[in-house]
């Protein structure tokens, strides 16, 4: 069992995927991104069906009469729907 100086203790033999091989998941077919991440107000929709995102694109601009923060994609691809909630690429 391995310990650190600042505390914590990491059972490598406890834990559930002890000697399993790591895999690479598909990408999901669509993604959802929600425009209220936070505690502030919601992200106001940057972006109308049918327009091309990348990854990084502000897909949700902040709320500039109130507490908020921009919202980015995490993907790249095709805008299905965009509202005042959530992007669906």
């Amino acid at each position: 069992m391995k310990t650190f100086k600042i505390g914590g203790v990491h059972p490598k033999d406890q834990k559930l995927s002890a000697g399993k091989a790591i895999d690479t998941l598909a990408l999901p077919k669509q993604a959802i991104i929600p425009l209220s991440q936070h505690i502030g107000a919601p992200a106001k929709v940057n972006v109308k069906s049918g327009d091309l995102v990348s990854v990084g694109d502000i897909v949700g601009k902040a709320n500039e009469e109130a507490l908020g923060v921009s919202v980015q994609s995490s993907v790249s691809g095709t805008v299905i729907e965009a509202n005042d909630n959530f992007v669906i690429i």
